[in-house]
């Protein structure tokens, strides 16, 4: 098996082919066999608990990440460096738990992350049972993505791709098909508000760019059979889900409430 994070075999993968889950068109991006036997796996077995599974060491995950030590009961990982990017000598690879965050982004744990994006989510008016699906749903990939950065830091390329993947598969088993393809959508989707959506220009060209018409018109009416309705409903969700996604820059004691006041919510 390659020790390497899945963003290379899921960069740039098409919602409608995140929702349909083929593991052929994964593995003609190169995904090796091992590995995508792994995925299948997942895939295949909705796990009991969505939330427990952020943290599972899972074969797929043990695939890419070395065993480094144990503090305490907590076992630690080698986070690969982010290939295709140069890498100063003086940064490190990063050592820690499962469901380590650390960055400028984000203090909190992931699971402490998940916790509050549904405290937030609820706040923001969204119904509990849709909240916590959210929540705990839209990093599922971050656990397959994690790797060092050029600046020392932990950066998760294409984990929307992957966590829409995943959950398109496990929500088929326990939904109805409008109600999962909502979500994986909004999984899909969640980052886009945050790294383009109301960009002009192009970064390199400098030609005019419109990435959220983009993504209405090429992908959105497309997933949803032209339902122009739907399309609209995804849309806000994005929006409002974008705002809720919130990273820590210090754990505040409102801060830590709210994490515990998701918490309750998901554990409900």
């Amino acid at each position: 098996m390659d020790n390497k994070t899945l963003t290379p075999y899921f960069r740039n993968l098409p919602l409608s082919e995140a929702w349909t889950g083929d593991f052929g068109l994964i593995s003609m991006n190169g995904m090796p066999p091992g590995q995508l036997e792994c995925l299948k796996e997942i895939c295949e077995n909705t796990p009991a608990s969505f939330y427990d599974f952020l943290t599972d060491k899972d074969p797929l995950f043990r695939s890419i990440y070395s065993e480094g030590t144990f503090v305490g009961q907590e076992e630690q990982f080698v986070f690969p460096f982010i290939t295709g990017k140069k890498i100063p000598e003086d940064i490190k690879e990063i050592v820690g738990p499962i469901g380590t965050q650390t960055s400028k982004y984000h203090q909190e744990t992931l699971l402490q992350h998940v916790d509050l994006v549904a405290a937030n989510l609820v706040d923001a008016g969204i119904d509990e049972a849709l909240a916590v699906k959210l929540a705990v749903l839209h990093d599922v990939g971050k656990k397959y993505t994690s790797a060092t950065n050029a600046v020392g830091g932990v950066c998760y390329y294409g984990h929307a791709e992957i966590s829409a993947f995943i959950a398109g598969h496990w929500l088929r088993e326990i939904y109805d098909e409008k109600s999962a393809k909502e979500i994986v959508a909004v999984i899909y989707g969640h980052m886009f508000p945050f790294t383009s959506w109301n960009v002009s220009k192009h970064w390199k060209t400098g030609e005019p760019v419109n990435y959220r018409q983009d993504f209405y018109e090429g992908q959105l009416l497309r997933y949803c059979d032209g339902d122009t309705a739907f399309v609209n409903h995804i849309m806000l969700l994005i929006d409002i889900f974008s705002k809720c996604d919130e990273g820590v820059a210090e754990m505040t004691p409102a801060i830590l409430e709210k994490i515990a006041r998701g918490h309750a919510l998901i554990c409900k």
